[in-house]
């Protein structure tokens, strides 16, 4: 590294990021490091690590140092992961705006800056980190639009920007990710087709301000294996395209405005294990293909125009755990392979609905309880919570 990269990567950290650099381990080996920090170091707040005289992972030692708030490590003889134990350090807090001047880095792999209290746009200029392969900015509160430059990033795999305050459409241009993570934001307009010809494996988009049809293009998408697109105001019927993307896991649809039937095509979806549909305009029967999602733990068509009996096919559904039926306008008997379910899989709504099947295991006759808790099962928000333990961290990596 020349010291003109050295000294800008320093000044970025130190006049915008606010360090205090108190501490400096200076031309130490990685074990000197883990020493110190087990001596005079372990209760400093600031530390600055650069010019180690050996090369090296990253000293799992600092993930004790639990008071520092500032952690500036600037040395290419640093090699491997960052280890888990930094996630300890949940002091590390950076504020402000994302410099520009990142943008010069132009050999950085990754730049890792979530859970942090980072303010204003992300700055276009970083679309000039042709060897990106990581941007994760998530739990910040970031604002403005995405920038299209980002699409430049042709080695860019994952793109993390969930809960944050972004606005403004979702760029056409997303280069060759793997996983893109917009949700809890302030996104809108339509979601763009072009998406569909990405390698994505999880896409998840959920609580934003999305309108639009969802694309057909989607079910281009052959690596597919988490897709939330829920809570947003997304409209017409769900595609039936979508269901070739046959690697899916999760479907997680809930709280738009999508109408029509639930496509029988769903039914080849043999590895899923959640589906969620709730609050829509849904109509027609349930399919029985349904009944061919022998993996699905919970399934939720809650609050929907849904009609007609309730497929004995999902009788299937060994391993299913959560069942959310309600608010509906269902009729005939509950198949006695669901009697196990209680009153709320159910109720309210779906006043045509008998339980004579049962015989004596008649909980949906019984007084409103629940089989596995007393609130409504959590739903698991993929946009928003990814790898969580690197939410704590706020670590710039200069060296490489």
């Amino acid at each position: 590294m020349g010291a003109r990269t050295l000294c800008v990567g320093l000044l970025i950290l130190v006049t915008v990021f606010g360090c205090r650099l108190i501490s400096v381990a200076h031309s130490l080996t990685i074990e000197e490091i883990g020493m110190r920090v087990k001596g005079p170091l372990w209760n400093q707040t600031s530390i600055y690590i650069s010019n180690l005289s050996d090369s090296g992972p990253i000293p799992l030692e600092l993930g004790s140092l639990t008071n520092l708030t500032a952690l500036v490590i600037s040395s290419f003889q640093l090699t491997g992961p960052v280890p888990p134990e930094l996630g300890n350090l949940t002091n590390l807090k950076l504020s402000g705006p994302i410099p520009r001047e990142l943008g010069n880095l132009t050999n950085l792999d990754g730049l890792y800056l979530p859970g942090n209290r980072l303010s204003g746009s992300i700055p276009r200029e970083l679309g000039n980190l042709a060897n990106l392969s990581t941007l994760y900015l998530s739990t910040n509160d970031l604002s403005g639009p995405i920038p299209p430059e980002l699409g430049k990033l042709a080695m860019l795999n994952n793109l993390y920007l969930s809960n944050n305050r972004l606005s403004g459409p979702i760029p056409r241009e997303l280069g060759n990710l793997t996983g893109l993570y917009l949700g809890n934001n302030s996104l809108s307009g339509p979601i763009p087709p072009e998406l569909g010809s990405l390698r994505l494996s999880d896409f998840c988009l959920g609580a934003n301000s999305l309108s639009g049809p969802i694309p057909m293009e989607l079910g281009n998408l052959a690596n597919l294996k988490n897709i939330d697109l829920s809570h947003n105001n997304l409209s017409g019927s769900i595609p039936r395209e979508l269901f070739n993307s046959t690697e899916l896991l999760n479907l997680t649809l809930w709280d738009n405005n999508l109408s029509g039937p639930i496509p029988p095509e769903l039914g080849k979806l043999a590895k899923l294990v959640y589906l969620d549909l709730d609050e829509n305009d849904l109509s027609g029967p349930i399919p029985r293909e349904l009944g061919n999602l022998t993996r699905l733990r919970e399934l939720y068509l809650s609050r929907n125009r849904l009609s007609g009996p309730i497929p004995p096919e999902l009788g299937n559904l060994i391993w299913l755990r959560s069942l959310g039926l309600s608010a509906n306008d269902l009729s005939g008997s509950i198949p006695s392979s669901l009697c196990s379910f209680y009153r709320e899989a159910f109720a309210p709504g779906n006043s045509k609905l008998v339980c004579n099947a049962c015989g004596n295991n008649r909980p949906y006759c019984l007084e409103f309880q629940t089989k596995i808790s007393s609130s409504p099962p959590l739903r698991p928000f993929v946009g928003g919570v990814v790898a969580g333990a690197a939410s704590l961290l706020a670590i710039a990596i200069l060296g490489y």
